[in-house]
């Protein structure tokens, strides 16, 4: 399973990999597969917050206007 630390959306991709690759494989019991499951699911939640966090950050700035030229050079 993944660590509890707060782990990047890249991070988050290679960890839901791992989880797909083990549920694909069908090894193990079903015990093992319904909690790589479970993870995989905390993996995705934890992803699209992440995501949305960051859409958000890119409508504020997106929002923002653009510093007007006074026409003053440095």
């Amino acid at each position: 399973m993944a660590e509890e630390r707060d782990l990047t959306i890249e991070e988050t991709f290679a960890a839901l990999d791992e989880l797909i690759d083990k549920l694909e494989g069908g090894k193990g019991s079903l015990e093992d597969a319904f909690k790589n499951y479970e993870e995989g699911m905390r993996l995705v939640k934890s992803c699209n917050e992440k995501i949305e966090k960051i859409e958000k950050q890119i409508m504020v700035l997106s929002a923002e206007p653009a510093e007007e030229d006074d026409g003053s050079q440095f």
